[in-house]
C-alpha cells in the first residue's frame, strides 16, 4: 500500500443543473452551462467562448468565426465566414444583452472578438485582419460604454444587429454605439497577437510580437481615450504577451517566449504606475523568473494588492516537458512587488483569474481542467484547493470530450465563468460555477457517492444532521456525534471506546473490478491524533469483515490531502468504506472530498 499526503486546501461542490436555452447536457452538474445563442445569419463554427472576460454580473464572450451575411449578398466561402461576434451576457442568461458583429462579406477574416476585456463602465474588443483584408474596420480596438446602466447598442437591420455604421473614431465628436482605436501593429497572424486589459479609467494593450506596450487614460470631458504610455522594446523579449490592470497599476510581462519554448531570458514581470500630477507612467518595479525555466510571464492576474504570474515552457524539450510554475506576490499600493511564493506544478497553467484572496486557473493537461488556490489570511501563504474534473462536464459535440480548460476564464467573487468554445457542436458555450462548490472529487469514475457530504438533512434528534448514504456507528460504550455542515463530516469525540472501530464513519460503495484502486480524501484534526481507513467486506451477515486495503493515518489542525493505492481489491458491489476514531482521544476528526477509482494499469 503506498500512502502520499500533500498540505493543500479545498472545498466541496454542491449544486443542480439549470436549464437554459440551447443547453444540452451530459450529466447532471453543480453549474450552469450556457451553449451559445442562436445565431444571427449564417454561423459555420463560431466557437464562442474562444475569448472571455468578466465584469460585475457581465459575462463578453467572444465567437470568433460567426458569420453574418448581409441580405441579398450571395453566399460567401471560407474564410468569408470568420467576421466574428461579440455577446455581453448577463449573469447565466443565454438571451444576450448586446450582440456586436460586422456583418458582409466586405469584412472577411475579422474575428471580432479576438481579445475581450470589460469593466464597470466600459468594454471593448479587438479585430484582426490578414494582410489581404480590405476592411477599413480590420485590426481595430473597440470600444463600448456603459451610461446611467444602458450599454451602447448597434441598431437592427434587416432584423440582425449591425454595427458597420455604429462607429465613430476616437475624438469625433459625434455619438455612436462603438469608439474605435487603430491597432498600431497588425494582428495578421493570430488573434493572440495582442492582449487587452481595462478598468473604468485605462486602457492597455499589448503586441506580443512588436514588445510594444500601449496604455489609454479615458477624458470623459471629451469622451476621448489619450494615449499616455507607449513603449518600445526589442522584439525578443515579447513585452505585452499577458498585462493586467488594477487601479492605477499595470502589470506587463516580458516572457522572452511565446510560451511554446523558452527564450533567451527566462522572463520578467513589471508593475508600471501612473503619476497624475504628471500625467505619465513609469516602471516602479519589477521581478525576474531566475528560478524558472523560462517563459516566466506567459500569463498573470492583478487584484486587490495579488500578482499570480505562471511560467514554464510548454512545449517538451528532448521528450521531457519543463518544470512548471505558478508563483505569487503582494503588489502594495506604489507597485511595490514582495512576498514571493512559487508553487510546481505538474502541468502548464493556461488562464488565469484572480479575485482577492481566489485563484481561478485553467490547466492544459491532466485529469483536472481548472484549479483553485486560496491565500491564507493569517499566514499570508498560497495553496491548491480544489480541481474540477474535465469529465465531469461533457461536450455535447462529442460524448468523450471533456471540459478543456484552454479557453480563458473569469471570476467575480464566488462567481466563476469558463470558456468552453468546443461545448456544442462547435458552437461554443460557457460554463457558470462557484469557486467555493469546485471539489475534485465529482468525478464520473468516483465510486463514492455523497463525496464530498452535500446531501444534508436535518434530524429531529437534538437538530444533528444525516448526509445520505453515510452512517456514524458507535459501538461497546464510545459515543460520538456528526456534523455535516459546511459540506464536511466532522465526527465529534465523547467517549472514544477501547478500540479503533469503536467509532465508526462508514459508506457502502460498489467495486466493480478486481485489481488497483485509488482512495483519496482530505483531513484534519482538532489536535494531533490518528485514525484508520479501511475498505472491506461487508460482515453483518455473517460476521466476516476482511479488509481490502486499510492504513493508518495522522491528522492535525491543518488539511492534509491523503493518497492510498490499494494494490489487491476483489471485486464487491457490497463493500464498505469506514474512517475509524475510536480509542485514539477525543479531538474530533473533519472528512471531506472523499473519492475511491480503480486504476486501469
Amino acid at each position: 500500500m503506498m500512502l502520499v499526503s500533500r498540505k493543500m486546501k479545498f472545498r466541496s461542490l454542491a449544486g443542480v443543473l439549470a436549464g437554459a436555452v440551447g443547453l444540452v447536457a451530459a450529466q447532471a452538474s453543480a453549474g450552469v452551462v450556457v451553449g451559445k445563442p442562436t445565431p444571427h445569419g449564417n454561423t459555420a463554427y463560431p466557437e464562442a467562448g474562444t475569448t472571455m472576460a468578466r465584469a460585475g454580473t457581465f459575462t463578453l464572450v467572444g465567437a470568433l468565426q460567426e458569420h453574418v451575411k448581409i441580405s441579398g449578398e450571395a453566399e460567401p466561402t471560407f474564410p468569408s465566414t470568420m467576421q466574428g461576434a461579440v455577446y455581453l451576457m448577463n449573469g447565466t442568461s443565454a438571451t444576450p444583452q448586446r450582440v456586436y458583429q460586422f456583418p458582409g462579406v466586405a469584412h472577411f477574416n475579422l474575428q471580432a472578438g479576438s481579445q475581450l476585456a470589460i469593466s464597470s463602465r466600459f468594454l471593448a474588443f479587438a479585430t484582426r485582419g490578414t494582410s489581404s483584408s480590405t476592411s477599413p474596420l480590420a485590426n481595430s480596438v473597440f470600444i463600448a460604454r456603459n451610461s446611467n446602466g444602458s450599454w451602447g447598442e448597434c441598431p437592427l437591420v434587416s432584423g440582425q444587429r449591425n454595427c458597420n455604421g455604429a462607429v465613430r473614431e476616437n475624438g469625433q465628436n459625434i455619438s455612436r454605439a462603438l469608439t474605435r482605436i487603430p491597432l498600431t501593429h497588425p494582428a495578421d497572424i493570430s488573434f493572440k497577437d495582442i492582449t487587452l486589459a481595462l478598468s473604468d479609467d485605462y486602457l492597455v494593450i499589448g503586441y506580443k510580437r512588436q514588445s510594444v506596450l500601449e496604455i489609454y487614460r479615458y477624458n470623459s470631458s471629451n469622451d476621448t481615450w489619450l494615449l499616455e504610455l507607449s513603449l518600445d522594446e526589442p522584439d525578443e523579449r515579447f513585452t505585452g504577451a499577458a498585462v493586467a490592470i488594477d487601479g492605477d497599476l499595470v502589470a506587463v510581462a516580458s516572457p522572452w517566449s511565446e510560451g511554446g519554448t523558452a527564450g533567451v531570458e527566462l522572463g520578467s514581470v513589471r508593475i508600471f504606475r501612473r503619476n497624475a500630477v504628471s500625467s505619465t507612467w513609469s516602471s516602479v518595479a519589477i521581478t525576474s523568473g531566475y528560478f524558472s525555466t523560462g517563459a516566466f510571464g506567459r500569463s498573470l492576474a492583478l487584484d486587490s494588492g495579488n500578482l499570480a504570474v505562471t511560467s514554464g515552457a510548454t512545449f517538451p524539450v528532448n521528450g521531457v516537458t519543463p518544470q512548471q510554475h505558478l508563483s505569487f506576490y503582494r503588489v502594495a499600493s506604489d507597485g511595490t512587488i514582495s512576498a514571493r511564493q512559487t508553487l510546481e506544478t505538474a502541468y502548464p497553467h493556461v488562464h488565469l483569474a484572480l479575485d482577492g484572496d481566489t485563484l481561478a486557473s485553467t490547466v492544459s493537461d491532466g485529469s483536472e481542467g481548472l484549479s483553485i488556490y486560496k491565500r491564507a489570511a493569517a499566514s499570508g501563504q498560497w495553496a491548491y484547493e480544489a480541481g474540477l474534473i474535465r469529465d465531469f462536464y461533457k461536450s455535447v459535440n462529442s460524448s468523450n470530450l471533456g471540459y478543456g480548460g484552454i479557453d480563458p476564464i473569469g471570476l467575480v467573487g464566488d462567481d466563476l465563468a469558463l470558456g468552453w468554445r468546443a461545448f456544442s457542436g462547435l458552437l461554443g458555450g460557457v460554463i457558470h460555477e462557484k469557486a467555493s462548490l469546485i471539489d475534485a472529487c465529482r468525478d464520473p469514475l468516483n465510486l463514492v457517492s455523497n463525496c464530498s457530504f452535500d446531501n444534508v438533512t436535518n434530524t429531529a434528534l437534538g437538530g444533528n444532521q444525516s448526509s445520505s448514504g453515510w452512517q456514524v456507528l458507535n459501538w461497546n460504550g464510545a459515543s460520538s456525534w456528526a456534523d455535516f455542515s459546511g459540506r464536511q463530516m466532522r465526527i465529534n469525540v465523547q467517549q472514544p471506546g477501547s478500540d479503533m472501530w469503536h467509532i465508526q464513519a462508514r459508506t457502502t460503495v460498489n467495486l466493480p473490478q478486481a485489481g488497483r484502486y485509488l482512495l483519496t480524501f482530505r483531513a484534519k484534526a482538532d489536535d494531533v491524533r490518528t485514525f484508520v481507513v479501511n475498505l472491506g467486506r461487508n460482515g453483518n451477515s455473517d460476521n466476516n469483515w476482511a479488509s481490502y486495503g486499510r492504513v493508518t493515518a495522522a491528522a492535525g489542525p491543518e488539511w492534509v490531502i491523503y493518497s492510498f493505492e490499494l494494490p489487491n481489491v476483489p471485486q464487491d458491489p457490497a463493500a464498505l468504506l469506514d474512517f475509524n476514531v475510536g480509542n485514539a482521544g477525543t479531538a474530533a476528526v473533519t472528512v471531506d472530498s472523499v473519492k475511491l477509482v480503480r486504476l486501469t494499469q
